[in-house]
């Protein structure tokens, strides 16, 4: 494992080398816009398979994507109506969107963070990053990096450490697939201002 203490004079290549890691399959740890968390490529089902063995999370449950930017909803969503008009409200921001996939009859969730790490990482990395909270499956999120160490050890490639302590509200979580709009989890943005946004669309 290794740490890197971001600053300005080394964030670009801080970026470039956790590209790297992750095109290789590793698992980093970063600061997000809500909580700190884990990423790996979301394409790759090993380091998906890893993530879900270091955080000992059911292996059925999806994790959420963090795209490269608002337009990569189009490349993998369909009926993207709501979506669309949500992520141009709330995007970058605390909002995790669930949309229906082009090529299966599944859904997953999409978010894209109010954070230039998180959005710089999947920038450059050019596809959707796995992002979930650096945690063991249902205990305490890691709030920085000396916590994230406490509870995966070496067992993570890279931390980016930027000297920040997140505050653990998580993302407001909405199914946006189906007829209905659905309230999955309620965090940082009030359900209430999502459907108020939806309905001054109408």
């Amino acid at each position: 494992m290794k740490i890197l203490k971001l600053d300005s004079r080394n964030f670009s290549e801080a970026v470039v080398e956790a590209v790297e890691i992750l095109k290789s399959g590793g698992i980093i740890a970063h600061p997000t816009d809500t909580v700190w968390g884990l990423a790996c490529d979301a394409a790759n089902s090993k380091a998906v398979r890893k993530i879900h063995a270091l955080k000992k999370s059911d292996s059925a449950k999806p994790l959420l994507l963090n795209l490269p930017s608002k337009n990569y909803l189009e490349k993998i969503g369909r009926k993207l109506y709501r979506a669309k008009i949500l992520a141009k409200n709330f995007w970058p921001g605390s909002l995790s969107l669930l949309i229906p996939t082009k090529s299966k009859k599944i859904k997953i969730g999409v978010r894209l963070p109010n954070h230039k790490l998180s959005n710089t990482l999947a920038k450059k990395f050019g596809a959707p990053l796995i992002t979930t909270s650096a945690n063991l499956s249902g205990e305490k999120i890691a709030k920085n990096a000396s916590c994230v160490v406490k509870i995966f050890g070496n067992k993570i490639d890279l931390i980016l450490d930027d000297g920040s302590e997140s505050k653990n509200i998580p993302s407001t979580l909405v199914d946006v697939s189906g007829d209905e709009v659905k309230l999955i989890r309620e965090g940082a943005i009030p359900f209430k201002k999502i459907l108020q946004t939806l309905s001054s669309h109408s």
